[in-house]
């Protein structure tokens, strides 16, 4: 009868998450649904209205008792599979792209936010020593996962753990409608989709959120997003060993319990080697990534019907969120400088280093490699006819694929658009989505991923060079 006890509380178990999960699931469908029907900017972020739809109903109805299993499973494992699924988008050849220069920002950004955010909140806001670290922790960090952390290495912390995700995921869900806004809108001057992808990772609080505002606006902010902010994840480990040995030394320090590793962390590497390694199936790849999504509305759902908004508007609630909005603020303009200013020493070092200045826009789109798919003439019954296209199909990525499978032919795979005539044209790409030229380009992912990155590497003198070459055909 001894074995059977472990299958019976996995059973249990098993039974009492189901709810939560499916509630999630169809939530997270409806959510989908919805965001479809709503145009720009939210058709561009699904992930942001499935949270907006768990905080109502959340917040309106309650959440049920027989739900909260379900759903804390949902944020925690579903969470990590999320991010580990997420090495089907990078390759080590983009990990390598990375540099050193977005981790430093990363690790900037928040031993600042960690410093600066806890001693306002203390002498400005006012909150409790433990509230306040758990706040600095939280919008410094990885958002629900470093408060958690933190709380656990002492009990005065504990109770006000759930406080302060509260805050955290609501100022978070803030920076998830702002960002790509602000970004679409031009709001971000000198951002490119790699810079604004390092910012989102490097400031705003938790990875589900992360993963949101990066996908609304492009495939390769994606990926620079999802680098950068797991780089973070890693660097809770030794500010939690930094922690616990400077709580030690204090004289009523107590420790207890042991410190967390992201094990998620090394499973997203290992699917990233096999990505690098490993060429899989267009069609499996798009289930695979349009699965991973899912999971991430998901999350969003039950992170929204798990967070209560009365604590923040209740006694001191003003305080509360005046420290939230502090620290987003806080973030997002340290991250802006440091991106900013690394732009500026790279720009300095490349221009120092250019040997072919700016010019021809013909022969940068050549050079840049346009012109592999944008072939500028094909051979015609009555000689070569000017098309800049291949007239093949090729798989755009995930920003471009709209599900509908023609033929042999899946959501992704899209017949390279002839240029000629684009002069005549005022929005670009099969529906029209792109507003300008560059957007266009920006929407560019799958195989065309490579030059579009090496386009964005261009100084501004030279991509405007390529706009105005374009422009002209």
């Amino acid at each position: 009868m001894t074995p059977a006890l472990p299958l019976q509380g996995l059973a249990a178990t098993l039974r009492g998450r189901t709810p939560g999960v499916l509630v999630a699931a169809a939530l997270a469908l409806a959510a989908s649904w919805i965001a479809g029907g709503l145009g720009d900017p939210l058709a561009r972020n699904p992930v942001l209205v499935a949270m907006l739809l768990g905080l109502l109903l959340g917040n309106v109805f309650g959440c049920p008792d027989a739900l909260r299993p379900g759903l804390d499973f949902t944020k925690r494992f579903l969470l990590r599979t999320g991010i580990v699924l997420l090495g089907f988008r990078i390759t080590v050849a983009l990990l390598g792209d990375l540099g050193l220069a977005p981790i430093l920002i990363a690790a900037t950004e928040l031993v600042l936010m960690l410093l600066i955010v806890r001693w306002v909140a203390l002498r400005v806001f006012r909150l409790e020593p433990a509230l306040a670290l758990l706040v600095a922790a939280g919008s410094a960090v990885c958002g629900a996962a470093a408060i958690l952390s933190v709380a656990a290495m002492a009990k005065d912390r504990e109770r006000h753990a759930g406080i302060a995700i509260a805050l955290i995921t609501m100022v978070g869900t803030v920076a998830l409608l702002l960002y790509p806004m602000a970004f679409l809108a031009g709001w971000m001057p000198g951002l490119d989709e790699r810079s604004f992808g390092v910012l989102v990772g490097a400031s705003i609080f938790e990875q589900a959120q992360v993963y949101g505002a990066s996908f609304a606006v492009s495939e390769g902010a994606l990926n620079m997003a999802t680098l950068v902010k797991l780089s973070k994840v890693v660097m809770l480990i030794p500010l939690l060993l930094l922690m616990g040995v400077a709580q030690r030394r204090a004289p009523s320090g107590e420790a207890r319990g042991r410190l967390p590793v992201p094990w998620f962390v090394f499973a997203f590497l290992a699917v990233l080697l096999f990505n690098s390694v490993v060429t899989v199936h267009p069609q499996v790849r798009a289930a695979v990534l349009q699965f991973d999504q899912f999971l991430f509305l998901m999350v969003m759902v039950a992170l929204g019907l798990t967070t209560p908004l009365k604590p923040l508007v209740g006694s001191g609630g003003l305080r509360l969120i005046g420290a939230g909005v502090f620290a987003l603020v806080l973030s997002a303009g340290i991250a802006y400088a440091l991106v900013r200013a690394n732009q500026g020493s790279a720009l300095a070092e490349e221009t120092s280093a250019r040997a072919v200045p700016p010019g021809d826009g013909a022969r940068i789109f050549d050079a840049v490699g346009c012109v592999k798919c944008h072939v500028p003439s094909l051979r015609g019954v009555n000689g070569d006819v000017p098309v800049f296209s291949d007239l093949l199909l090729h798989d755009m990525g995930p920003a471009l694929d709209d599900k509908i499978v023609q033929g042999q032919a899946i959501g992704s795979e899209w017949r390279t658009t002839p240029l000629i005539g684009i002069r005549l044209r005022e929005r670009y790409l099969h529906d029209g989505r792109a507003t300008t030229l560059r957007d266009a380009v920006l929407e560019h992912g799958g195989e065309a991923e490579l030059v579009r990155r090496r386009f964005f590497e261009l100084d501004e003198d030279e991509q405007r060079a390529v706009y105005a070459f374009v422009a002209s055909l």
